[in-house]
């Protein structure tokens, strides 16, 4: 059976659903503050970046950027070695998804309720509702359409964005504006160009790849020299609304997800068949203990209980080291490979932590990219033994994975707007009210559906592609 790196898509699925939770629940004075973001605290909800520590809110985006990493080499090796594609096409690829995924910034941004709110309710659902659709025509890729075909609906689909936005601006008078846009999906646009730039360029020299890394990292701590030439670049912002040089920061996680990619293409093609693993009571042991240090990490960076953090954090990561040893198969070396790349990450992270403050996701700071990055692999070594060695299936989640910006948008786009044509959304706020928790189960029921409707999709095989 072919070797597949469903843990991969496992962890862009956490991820993805994860940013749909955190997104629809209601926030509230009374609710704890490790169901937001560490920088946006109740009870006032006011964004302080001087409040260090991490949430598991604050995870969600970092291991959506370390999966897009991964999957570099995943998809564009197979271009380079299976289908015989040269840099150049392969180029052309990379520059057209950059340049979907910024319009499909600039539409979500405009097409959303914020921005749609003057119209009547049921306006702007339908507008909403329209938008959902031109995506779907943007992005879907039907298997018995001709390449042809597909590029002719795709085309379809950024007419349909055009004209609705012209129609909103001028014809309703909606506050339009190209500079403004969906912040997460624009820096996914840079990383999604960038970061395969960054892989195919390096994708036969590791070092110089660090070597990126380690310019990255110089340019950024010399951008907070003032006057310097370093802080010039680092503002630097030739189209502010399309592009800016500090979104290049998120490369720190882009390109340790790049090396992880790497280790999971060569064991799916490479590997061989693989040799009795360990032990099922020692990988249990194992998933247990990588569980533990994540969740571990999360609390001891919110709580602020460092020491006891570093020092539980090290002996974990000795015992997971010997268990690991133990297994001879392609799948344990791999996991071996996965997690000294993961100590690595996490132990520069933490070494990192006191630096800029401690760890933050606003301003995002060196520790955090690390840390997230460290966090990442160890999720997909979890993600390996359980669903490949000890048969747990996450197939929503999975699937999910492979259908992400289906999962982004339906809850805004096509499950609210549908709940207030069908004059359905004052009930659901109305649960919502009944006590604080309400809040945090009606975005567990959303979240629910979304994770229908993208399954939906995924097991008919319409998946948004860019």
């Amino acid at each position: 059976m072919e070797k597949r790196a469903y843990a991969v898509d496992l962890l862009r699925g956490l991820a993805i659903v994860g940013m749909v939770l955190s997104g629809q629940i209601l926030w509230h004075a009374e609710l704890p503050a490790w169901l937001f973001h560490a920088q946006v605290p109740p009870p006032s909800f006011r964004f302080d970046p001087s409040v260090p520590g991490i949430t598991w809110v604050d995870l969600v985006f970092p291991f959506f950027l370390f999966s897009m990493g991964a999957a570099f080499p995943l998809a564009l090796r197979k271009r380079l070695e299976q289908r015989g594609e040269s840099v150049a096409l392969i180029l052309t690829v990379v520059v057209r998804r950059w340049a979907l995924l910024a319009l499909f910034a600039v539409a979500l941004a405009n097409l959303r309720s914020g921005v749609t709110g003057t119209l009547p309710g049921w306006g702007s659902s339908l507008l909403q509702l329209a938008g959902w659709g031109c995506f779907c025509a943007l992005f879907m890729r039907i298997d018995r359409f001709s390449d042809r075909q597909n590029r002719m609906v795709c085309l379809s689909g950024v007419a349909g964005i055009a004209a609705l936005l012209a129609a909103a601006r001028w014809g309703w008078g909606l506050p339009v504006s190209a500079e403004r846009s969906d912040v997460i999906i624009l820096v996914l646009a840079n990383m999604a160009l960038f970061g395969s730039l960054v892989w195919l360029y390096t994708r036969n020299n590791l070092l110089a790849r660090l070597g990126v890394l380690a310019l990255l990292a110089a340019l950024r701590l010399g951008s907070g020299v003032e006057g310097s030439w370093n802080e010039a670049l680092w503002n630097w912002s030739p189209v502010p609304w399309l592009f800016r040089f500090d979104y290049l920061k998120y490369l720190c996680i882009i390109i340790p997800g790049t090396i992880a990619g790497d280790r999971i293409y060569e064991w799916m093609t490479h590997g061989g068949e693989d040799a009795p693993g360990a032990s099922r009571r020692r990988e249990v042991w194992t998933l247990v203990l990588l569980v533990t240090l994540i969740c571990l990490n999360m609390w001891g960076l919110f709580a602020r209980q460092l020491v006891v953090n570093l020092a539980a954090g090290v002996l974990l990561c000795l015992l997971l080291r010997r268990l690991l040893r133990g297994d001879g198969s392609a799948t344990g070396r791999l996991h071996r490979s996965l997690f000294g790349w993961g100590f690595f990450w996490l132990g520069l992270g933490l070494a990192l932590e006191a630096f800029e403050g401690g760890i933050k996701k606003d301003y995002a700071t060196f520790s955090y990219f690390f840390v997230t990055s460290g966090l990442a692999s160890f999720v997909l070594i979890a993600a390996g033994i359980a669903m490949r060695r000890l048969n747990v299936r996450f197939s929503a989640l999975v699937k999910c994975g492979q259908n992400p910006m289906v999962a982004y948008t339906a809850a805004g786009f096509l499950i609210m707007p549908l709940l207030t044509l069908l004059h359905l959304s004052p009930c659901l706020q109305a649960f919502a009210e009944l006590c604080p928790w309400m809040g945090v189960v009606r975005g567990v029921l959303v979240t629910a559906v979304v994770m229908a409707v993208t399954v939906f999709f995924t097991n008919r095989r319409l998946f948004w592609r860019t």
